[in-house]
Parts: structure tokens; C-alpha cells; sequence
């Protein structure tokens, strides 16, 4: 039977079902295509390693077992040797019920829950205010309960990923404990479904299935006689299916939602110690927030002793100081003006360098370049075939990619995002549309092994149109090549894939399009200079997770554009990095766990010389049924991809590798990587080695293998803090920048900028170059500042918003330009924290007056005894509105004070006054 075709039978036999997988690929495939059937509860058990998904699984079956619908339950080999517990403990919270907060925080207490300021992980919740968060063991989703005394006044799901709810709930059943007694193993589980149902049970390739319990078996020789038990009763009373691949049957469905965020978070957040640098009075120490006169205000200390008190409007000024682990920079003195001099000698030197960047992009926007038409039907059919939702910063790419290549201009742009983010379909999509144009396209990529895979992916995806996809590359032979190279030619080719074979001489477009270079910091110098000589008429695209400096620094500067891909795909589970030592014992029980659950594992060892002696001393310390090889770059390309294809089907257990796989090797079933020697790889290294796992739903692990008896150097111990800090997901861009501060930035802004970088910090270095560059343009914002002075207390109490998203929510509320975004986190900050204090409605107020003074040119309000004097840009004063206000005594201007005097409340005034009516 074809693996196809076993949904249909999971869907048209009307008794309930277990069907035993052969394998955990075929157990997701029959589940993505299944779990939109309304009328089956559908149930998968596959890898139940993580202790909340093994509660989760339990939940779901106490709830199968209440269920009418017909019940049909996935499981894998490791599900059917597992035991579970059907002890229930749940409690219902309706919506509008009386309930004591008091006694919720009890119960979640007395069954362990662990209490955090922001709920993230299943057993944990929360208290703000009025509002309590819980993630229980069962349900995809962390629930919120907004109290109004004791009566339950809102109930919502939420995302872990940006804390906003999504969705409004009337009921919400939680299983709150953790019991494990009574455990039932799964004969016992399919004996309870059996008393009031009739179920079948489906056994896939016994064969394999037979083999997979002895392999548990040779694991875990005390359970031998209830593994065969459960094995020999299951074999009896199962229908045996053969089931084989068949080709486009794992085409996953496609969801219809994605309920993750984007988390606010970047490596420049400031945390209470840490070193920040002010534009006007430079190097401090951060050391809180504190409240002064109904104020909050950030207290940062300076030489002497010196406190300087910044308001929050003032946030925008500071900018976090990185410096290295142990390193002090010196404080400067409030009192003096050696940081303001030492600006102003470098800001000169600024100046001069954001005329030579004018000066490239001027030549740049020049460059005309062949304009794309918009999508064609087909186009619209091929991006409907992609199986899995976009996320929102993929769709942002996507869209900005056809707007560049829309345009008269040549395209230069750079896609960064993570690895398994969706870069790939960025580029098939371009490189569709430019060959629905009659054009054809050029696809670049560091290695041979990278190249094949980018081929396949593409052959994949073009199926079913006329494209022509060739690949030329050092395994093909010269006869081979020659006859590619003459259909590039003669334009018979649509897309050509290789690696910089592509860029000699002997290879000639007959009419180029487009070039897709993937990872271009992976390339030679002399590649690179052919590839800058194209970028003048040719539009180009740049796929990359950890782009170099140099790279990103233009891209921020403005001369070349980037897309930044920082959106998880739906279901994405964060890699968990640990740093272990170089013992036998512990890397045999780590390889052990992931090849226990069905998984791969990449071993990285970076010295060809010793791969021999490290595959040797594995394979010693390792059972006999783990299979083992390995792979370097001194071996031939054939080689290489033989063994990766192997490793790929599963035929290898553990691939031992150098740094050679860190680019494009996507193998969902490898969820395990140990690193040794991470003192010798760059950090942006580490971070693409990393991404080799935890590509699909099932969870990644990195481990970073330290040799305990040698002292961690500096470098190691500063990029383990690095990849500790930085957020999990999409880290990629911001793993780049952080690697920039690192390496010293002096290197890619040439030595003359050094100065400035070491006195300003890269942050606020941008910032300032930036507004140079602004400057020659002739696009410097106005800095004009509106006083505002009202007596009302405005800050957000620490007894509202705690620590350090406080601070976050700070910075976020400094950042806004817009009412529309003000309103919206207005919004967030109630459904995360509860109904706003009178502190926080009044600092939100006035930041309303702020913006909508700023837009109606008033550069004063000032609040008296019963009155508001406002003053006005004479230039842009409303004469026929003041005069209204007047006549109705309302207002009364003083010549004075060149301004009026307001009987009334300031937003009322702001708000008719930016109205039409008179």
C-alpha cells in the first residue's frame, strides 16, 4: 500500500482507531493531513521525551475517553512502550462565576506550578493585579483570568511568544496535577477505549516495528518481558498493513492561522548594572528606575560618584555600552565637557564619511535596471502550492523583493533570516517571476553539497510548469558540463544552480535576469569582485542567516536594502544550548537519548587529521547498533553527498563532521548536535551549526562539549554568555550585530572611524552616523521640543509592571510616533496587566498630548491654577478657532505670554482643535 493512501482508510472505517507507525515521519504526515477532520479526535503520541508533552498526551486521552467522536490515536514504537497515567484533576472556570483568586493561587501552589512575572512554559503562572496567567499540562495554549473581586470578569487564550491575547473564552477546563500513580501501559490504555467502542488496531510494517522493539529491548534489558508482552498482544490483534513512500505524499496541509507573535526583545535592552552611554554626557552605569515628584526616572551613575536622572521621554538618548565580559570602561564627568568636545572632533570626521555613503547610493539609485511585471496567474498558482503558512516577516519579504523588482532600479537586497525561516521561498518565488519574464536566472551557492540540495528543492517546486532547472558543479563530468554550459547559452536553460564554477569565464548567459547568491561571506575574494561588477545592472538577492559585517553594515546604512525574517514558523520549538564536558559517560548519555527517540545526531570535530582517532574513540563508547561516519572537506564532493544521503535516509545513526554542514543541511530527524572546540569557531559559526536542529516540531538540543580540566578562555566564555542571552528564535540578525561588537567594528568602517566606535559604542554610533547622513540629504528631522509641563502624577508603578519589562514597556511607549500605535499598546498593556492605574492613564495621556502637539505645531502647554496656557507656532496658528474660543470665553489670549489661556481640559482642546469643525 503507498503511504498515501493510509489516511483514507484512518477516515473511512467508522470504528475507532490505533494505528501503530513504523516510523515518527509517517506518524506527522498522516497527522498534518488529518487534523482538520472535525468529526475524529485525533490523537498523536510520538516523541514524548519532554515531560509536559507526556502530560499533554495523558490529558488528551482522559479527554478521548469522555469523547462521542470516533477516536483515533497515532502512536509511535516508543508510545507503545510507554505508561501513563489517567488520574484526573481539573478544575472549570466559567466566565461571570464567583471564585476566590486566592484559593486559584492555592491550588496552582499545592500542585507545584511555578510562579514567574511572564508565563512562558506549561506549569507556570502569574500574578498581575487582578490578573492571573496559567500554562496547564493540557491545551496548546496559556489561559488568562482577569478577576473583578472575586467574580472571573474575562477569560482568554494567549501566546507565550508576545504575551496578547487571541482569543476570548466563555469556559475553560485546566488539569492542574502532575499525578503519576496508577500507571496503565498501553494495553491497559486500548482496553479502557474498548468498553464503550468498537476499536481496530493497525500494525505498519511489522517488520520494521519488530526490529525497533529488540532495539528497546538492547536499551532496556529490565523491561524485556513487558516490551514483548505488550508487542506479542498487539501483533495478535492488528491489521497488518505493508506501507511504502509514495511521491508528493508528504506534501503537508497547509494551516489555516498562526497564533504566534513577535516577541519585543533586542540585544540592546538595558538591564540594571549594565554600562549605557548617554549622546550628551556618554559612558554611565545604569542603576534603576526611580520615582521623583510623580515621575519615573532612570538613574545612572557617572565618575565621583555623580547620579545623572534621565526623564523616560529622555530614553531615545541612551543606548546600552557593550564592552567585554570583565573589561570597565572608564566613566566620564558630569561636571566637564571632555565627552562633548571629544563628539563634536569626531562627529567632523562623521560628516565627511556620510558624504562619501550619499555619494555610493546616489550613484546606485542611478543604476537602471530591467522592470518586472506584476504577478502572473501561474505566479499566483505557484505561491498558493507553498505547504505551509507565511509568517509575517516572510510575506514582508516577499512583498519588498517584488516591489524592488517592479522598479526601474536595479535590486540589491539582502534577506536575513534564521535558518528554516523561509529564505528559500523568498528566492523561488523571485526567481519565478523573473522567469515568467523571459529572463533567466543565476543561483549561487558555497558548495557543491549546498548547490545539490538548493537543485532538488527547486526541481521540487517547479514540477508542474515549463521551467528548465540545470546543475553544474564539480561532480559533473566534462562532457556533462560542457553540454550545460552550451544550453545556458542558448537560453534553454531557465534557472542554473552551482557554485562559483558559475561565475568563469567559459559561462555565458544568453539573457540574465536575476542572481541569488546564498551565504555570499562563504565566497573567495576574487568571486566577490565578480559578483560587485554584476550588481550594477543585474538585480540581485542575498539569502543569509548570519550576514558579515561589512554586509550588514550597509544594509543598515541604506546602500543596500534588507528584508529581516524574524518570525518562527508556526509550531518551531526553541533549541535548548547546554554546555557539557568532555566525558565519555556524559556524551554517550546525551547521543543515547536522541538515538532512544528515534532521532540523529551531528557531531562536530573540526580536525581532519584526528577524524580517524574521534570516529574510533565514538564508536567504542557507543552500542554496536549505532551506526557512525563521517564527513570532511578534504573528502571528493561524490563522497560527501553519498554519505549525507545515507545519513539522510536514516542508514546512519550519528554523522561526525567538520564545520562543513553549516550551511543547508536540512534533516528534520537530526535533533541532536554536540560541538567540541567552540573557542576556535566564530560565533556566527556556532550559531549556524546550531541550526542544524530543531528544524521541524520536534524539539533541538546543542550541546557545546568543554574540556573541564582546560581553563574556558576569554573568547568561549564570552560567546557562551552571547548565545545564552540572545532570544532563541530569530536570533540570527541579532546574533550578527552582537558579532560585530565582538570582532571590533573598527574593521569594517575602515581605521578612520575607529575613534568614534570606541567612544560611542557601535548602538549609538549608527544612531549618529546615521543623522549625519540624514543631514547631507537634507532630511534632518526637526528636533524642536514641546515643554509640557501638567501636575498630574504620570509613570507606570512598580507595583503595575515589574522589573525589567518595565523598562521594555517604557522604551516601547519613547519609540511612538503614531496615536493608532499608542492606542495599541494601550490595549496590550490592559490585557496584559490589567486595568491601567490612575499613574499610567495620565502618562499615556500625555504622551497623546505629545504627539498631537507636535503635529498641530504648539510648542508650550503649561498647566496653571484652573487654567492650561498653550502656546503656538505663529506660523501654523489656527487664527479663526482661537477667535472662536475667545468670543465664547473659553480662552483668553495674553500678548504677554504670546499665547492663551485654556478654561478646560488639554486633550479636549488638542482634539477639537486638530478637528474641522469651528
Amino acid at each position: 500500500m503507498l503511504r498515501k493512501d493510509v489516511c483514507k482508510i484512518l477516515t473511512e472505517n467508522k470504528n475507532s482507531i490505533v494505528y501503530i507507525a513504523s516510523s515518527n515521519k509517517n506518524l506527522e504526515i498522516y497527522f498534518d493531513k488529518m487534523w482538520e477532520e472535525k468529526s475524529i479526535k485525533l490523537i498523536k503520541i510520538s516523541d514524548i521525551q519532554e515531560e509536559s508533552e507526556y502530560f499533554k498526551i495523558n490529558y488528551e486521552l482522559l479527554e478521548a475517553l469522555k469523547s462521542d467522536l470516533k477516536v483515533v490515536i497515532l502512536v509511535s514504537v516508543e508510545g507503545i512502550l510507554s505508561q501513563y497515567s489517567l488520574n484526573e484533576d481539573m478544575i472549570t472556570l466559567n466566565l461571570g462565576s464567583n471564585v476566590s483568586r486566592k484559593d486559584l493561587i492555592d491550588i496552582l501552589e499545592k500542585n507545584n506550578f511555578k510562579k514567574k512575572y511572564l508565563v512562558e512554559d506549561r506549569m507556570e503562572y502569574s500574578v498581575r493585579g487582578d490578573i492571573i496567567d496559567v500554562f496547564p499540562p493540557n491545551g496548546e495554549y496559556p489561559v488568562r483570568v482577569e478577576f473583578f473581586g472575586n467574580e472571573i470578569d474575562r477569560i482568554t487564550n494567549f501566546s507565550c511568544t508576545d504575551q496578547k491575547s487571541f482569543e476570548k473564552l466563555s469556559i475553560v477546563n485546566m488539569y492542574i496535577n502532575k499525578n503519576k500513580k496508577n500507571l496503565l501501559n498501553f494495553l491497559e490504555i486500548i482496553a479502557k477505549f474498548k468498553k464503550n467502542r468498537k476499536v481496530d488496531i493497525y500494525l505498519e510494517n511489522d517488520e520494521i516495528v519488530s526490529y525497533k522493539i529488540e532495539e528497546s529491548i538492547i536499551r532496556d534489558r529490565d523491561n524485556e518481558y513487558n516490551y514483548k508482552d505488550i508487542y506479542n498482544n498487539l501483533e495478535k490483534e492488528s491489521i497488518k498493513l505493508d506501507v511504502i513512500k509514495s511521491e508528493g505524499d508528504n506534501q503537508k496541509q497547509k494551516p489555516k492561522f498562526s497564533k504566534g507573535g513577535i516577541k519585543y526583545e533586542n540585544t540592546s535592552q538595558i538591564r540594571e548594572g549594565d554600562y549605557i552611554i548617554h549622546e550628551n554626557y556618554g559612558v554611565g552605569l545604569y542603576l534603576g528606575i526611580e520615582e521623583i515628584s510623580g515621575k519615573d526616572y532612570l538613574a545612572i551613575k557617572y565618575a565621583d560618584e555623580d547620579k545623572l536622572f534621565v526623564p523616560i521621554e529622555g530614553l531615545n538618548k541612551i543606548e546600552r555600552f557593550l564592552v567585554d565580559p570583565g573589561n570597565v570602561p572608564e566613566l566620564y564627568n558630569l561636571g566637564r565637557r571632555g565627552f562633548k568636545k571629544r563628539r563634536e572632533k569626531l562627529e567632523e570626521d562623521m560628516l565627511k564619511f556620510a558624504k562619501e555613503i550619499v555619494k555610493i547610493q546616489a550613484k546606485r539609485a542611478l543604476n537602471m535596471g530591467f522592470k518586472f511585471s506584476p504577478d502572473t496567474v501561474w505566479q499566483e498558482e505557484f505561491e498558493e502550492k507553498f505547504p505551509y503558512i507565511e509568517t509575517r516577516d516572510q510575506k514582508r519579504a516577499i512583498e519588498d523583493v517584488k516591489r524592488d523588482m517592479e522598479s526601474s532600479k536595479v535590486m540589491d537586497r539582502i534577506v536575513c533570516g534564521d535558518v528554516g525561516y523561509g529564505k528559500t521561498e523568498v528566492a523561488l518565488r523571485a526567481a519565478f517571476k523573473a522567469i515568467m519574464n523571459g529572463k533567466q536566472v543565476l543561483f549561487i551557492a558555497p558548495t557543491t553539497v549546498l548547490a545539490q540540495q538548493h537543485y532538488e528543492r527547486f526541481l521540487e517546486r517547479y514540477k508542474d510548469y515549463p521551467i528548465t532547472v540545470d546543475l553544474l558543479s564539480r561532480l559533473s563530468n566534462d562532457k556533462d558540463q560542457k553540454e550545460i554550459i552550451k544550453k545556458i547559452s542558448s537560453g534553454s536553460i531557465d534557472i542554473i544552480i552551482g557554485t562559483h564554477r558559475l561565475l568563469s569565464e567559459d559561462v555565458k548567459l544568453k539573457d540574465l535576469g536575476l542572481v541569488i547568491i546564498d551565504e555570499e561571506q562563504k565566497f573567495g575574494v576574487k568571486a566577490k569582485e565578480k559578483l560587485k561588477k554584476m550588481r550594477t545592472n543585474v538585480d540581485m538577492l542575498t539569502l543569509t542567516a548570519t550576514p558579515i559585517p561589512r554586509t550588514l553594515n550597509y544594509a543598515l546604512l541604506g546602500i543596500r536594502d534588507i528584508s529581516v525574517i524574524e518570525t518562527a514558523p508556526e509550531g518551531r520549538v526553541p533549541v535548548e544550548t547546554t554546555f557539557i564536558n568532555d566525558d565519555k559517560k556524559e556524551i554517550r548519555e546525551v547521543i543515547m537519548k536522541e538515538i532512544a527517540r528515534e532521532g540523529q545526531v551531528f557531531y562536530i570535530f573540526n580536525r581532519v587529521k584526528r577524524m580517524e582517532d574521534k570516529l574510533n574513540e565514538l564508536k567504542k563508547a557507543l552500542p554496536k547498533f549505532v551506526s557512525i561516519e563521517y564527513i570532511h572537506g578534504k573528502m571528493s564532493p561524490k563522497n560527501i553527498k553519498e554519505k549525507l544521503k545515507s545519513f539522510e535516509d536514516g542508514d546512519i545513526d550519528i554523522l561526525l563532521s567538520t564545520t562543513i554542514i553549516e550551511n543547508g543541511i536540512d534533516i528534520e530527524n537530526a535533533n541532536t548536535i554536540l560541538i567540541e572546540g567552540i573557542d576556535k569557531l566564530g560565533l556566527s559559526q556556532v550559531y549556524q551549526l546550531r541550526g542544524r536542529v530543531g528544524r521541524g516540531k520536534r524539539k533541538g538540543y546543542c550541546y557545546l562539549v568543554i574540556d573541564k580540566d582546560k581553563k574556558t578562555g576569554k573568547k568561549a566564555t564570552q560567546r557562551k554568555e552571547t548565545l545564552n542571552e540572545i532570544g532563541e528564535l530569530g536570533g540570527g540578525f541579532k546574533l550578527s550585530l552582537e558579532d560585530m561588537r565582538i570582532r571590533g567594528a573598527g574593521e569594517i568602517l575602515g581605521e578612520k572611524q575607529h575613534g568614534a566606535l570606541e567612544t560611542f559604542g557601535y548602538n549609538l554610533y549608527t544612531k549618529l552616523l546615521q543623522e549625519e547622513i540624514a543631514k547631507v540629504r537634507g532630511e534632518e528631522e526637526e528636533s524642536s521640543e514641546i515643554k509640557i509641563y501638567l501636575e498630574e502624577d504620570s509613570y507606570l508603578p512598580k507595583d503595575y509592571i515589574e522589573g525589567d519589562e518595565r523598562l521594555v514597556i517604557y522604551r516601547r511607549l519613547v519609540d511612538i510616533k503614531k496615536l493608532e500605535d499608542l492606542k495599541e499598546i494601550e490595549l496590550e498593556i490592559k490585557d496584559r496587566f490589567g486595568n491601567l492605574p490612575k499613574e499610567a492613564k495620565n502618562l499615556l495621556d500625555y504622551l497623546e498630548i505629545k504627539i498631537l502637539a507636535k503635529k498641530l505645531k504648539i510648542i508650550e502647554i503649561l498647566k496653571t491654577n484652573s487654567e492650561i496656557f498653550i502656546k503656538f507656532d505663529n506660523e501654523y496658528i489656527q487664527f479663526e478657532k482661537i477667535m472662536k474660543l475667545i468670543e465664547l470665553k473659553r480662552a483668553r489670549y495674553s500678548s504677554k505670554d504670546n499665547g492663551i489661556f485654556y478654561k478646560g481640559e488639554i486633550l479636549e482642546f488638542l482634539r477639537w482643535y486638530e478637528g474641522d469643525d469651528i
